[in-house]
């Protein structure tokens, strides 16, 4: 049996999807890690990431709209 290589490529879709849902689990994270923090510091700076990564996936989220308007 002979494998074949094959050429993978990501298309621009495909990396904003992923980003997105990277960004997702990201945001989980922070979520969950400020279930667990006592410091105030801490909680201030997890909220502050959590706020920026809100702003990432809502950019995120209209690139995707924009390129599947396009694509239509």
């Amino acid at each position: 049996m002979k494998l074949e290589k094959r050429e993978i490529t990501l298309n621009e879709i495909d990396s904003v999807k992923d980003a997105f849902v990277m960004q997702k689990i990201l945001l989980n994270e922070y979520v969950m890690a400020l279930e667990k923090v006592e410091r105030k510091e801490t909680r201030g700076e997890l909220t502050r990431l959590l706020q920026d990564s809100c702003e990432d996936l809502f950019f995120l989220c209209d690139v995707q709209r924009r390129l599947a308007d396009e694509k239509i």
